[in-house]
């Protein structure tokens, strides 16, 4: 004869509490968070989440003193966090080439007229002031490249912002002509 599966203990202690407090909170959480989202599922993935870390908290003796407040701090920050990762990804996806897209011998001959155009426009630009431009280009932040070049992020943001308007110029010059 098989074994019957033994119940589920009901939780006790902080987790009791914690528990009856986030279930007590849970319809004014899920409507916030819904008021924000628009969006059922992500709505339950920041309440799951806010719960864990309500869990987490009280476990480690952090238990808010107002459990309820905290919640919707936490699920506004959980919300605004998924949009940051949302238009990060986005903005990626952008970037990326479209493989199924063949350019026409006219797009590639003009993208390559384009890159020598910016060659002649960078070659004509100081060295230091072309260093900081490809630095930037890379992602790297104003303090880093100042260490590089000795400078400071101040003046190295403007360095590299007049550079680029003097590239900017150049360019629209090699256009115009």
């Amino acid at each position: 004869m098989d074994a019957l599966p033994e119940p589920q203990a009901q939780p006790q202690g902080i987790d009791a509490e914690v528990t009856a407090v986030y279930l007590a909170t849970l319809p004014s959480l899920e409507r916030y968070t819904r008021s924000l989202t628009h969006d059922d599922e992500l709505t339950a993935d920041v309440c799951q989440e806010v719960f864990i870390k309500l869990l987490v908290a009280a476990r480690a003796g952090q238990m808010p003193d107002s459990p309820s407040a905290w919640m919707h701090r936490v699920s506004h920050n959980l919300v605004v966090s998924a949009a940051r990762r949302k238009s990060r990804t986005e903005i990626s996806l952008e970037g990326l080439p479209e493989f199924d897209h063949t350019p026409s011998t006219e797009d590639a001959v003009l993208r390559r007229e384009r890159e020598r155009e910016l060659e002649a426009a960078l070659d004509r630009v100081r060295p230091f002031e072309r260093q900081a431009m490809v630095l930037a280009a890379q992602g790297y932040r104003s303090d880093e490249i100042g260490d590089r070049l000795g400078r400071s992020a101040l003046a190295t943001r403007t360095l590299t912002c007049r550079a680029r308007g003097r590239l900017r110029t150049e360019l629209i010059a090699a256009d115009a002509a």
